[in-house]
């Protein structure tokens, strides 16, 4: 009689945390991470290269500790790594000077057996692009991946002839479309 009734707490303690965490998840307003990070992790500094498949060019990215430069399609694209506020308002009143703002967005995670950080815009309320550096092949590579479970990756290299070099190139452990079995 003694374990029903342990075995019926168990039960009522473990539903009460499931409808909990799934009101939290459903929840109508993001919630921004705790942690601040105000830097580009030092791995990630460093001008980066990649085959574009679509338009056949090298793109290029330069990070610094506070600054992303992107070059795509002869455009260049400058954004600015700020600390997001504590008690920033879910939906904040959009300004011109911020509209190129970039933060990172909580702890890096680790998935599929690499640690990730998520970087959003400004005033994006979901989504962002996650970015993870490893040494692959005895090369040092950055790979962006998009979507929940941080699919489409691709691969960035420290020189336009690796990148072009290594353009299928393809690694154990990432995802490369939606549909992908890793």
């Amino acid at each position: 009689m003694k374990s029903k009734k342990i075995w019926i707490a168990i039960l009522a303690i473990i539903s009460f945390i499931t409808v909990g965490s799934s009101a939290i998840v459903n929840s109508v307003e993001p919630v921004k991470a705790e942690t601040r990070m105000s830097t580009f992790p030092k791995k990630m500094r460093g001008t980066w290269y990649q085959y574009n498949k679509k338009t056949h060019q090298i793109d290029k990215n330069v990070i610094t500790a506070k600054k992303w430069v992107s070059y795509f399609d002869g455009k260049k694209g400058t954004e600015y790594l700020h600390v997001y506020p504590k008690n920033a308002p879910a939906y904040p009143k959009q300004e011109k000077k911020k509209q190129n703002w970039i933060y990172i967005l909580g702890d890096p995670v680790k998935v599929r057996g690499r640690m990730w950080i998520l970087v959003e815009g400004w005033y994006q309320a979901a989504g962002g692009a996650s970015y993870n550096v490893s040494k692959l092949k005895g090369h040092w590579v950055l790979t962006n991946a998009s979507g929940a479970g941080l699919w489409y990756s691709n691969h960035w290299y420290h020189s336009a002839k690796l990148a072009k070099k290594l353009k299928n190139q393809r690694y154990p452990h990432f995802a490369y479309d939606s549909g992908a079995k890793w």
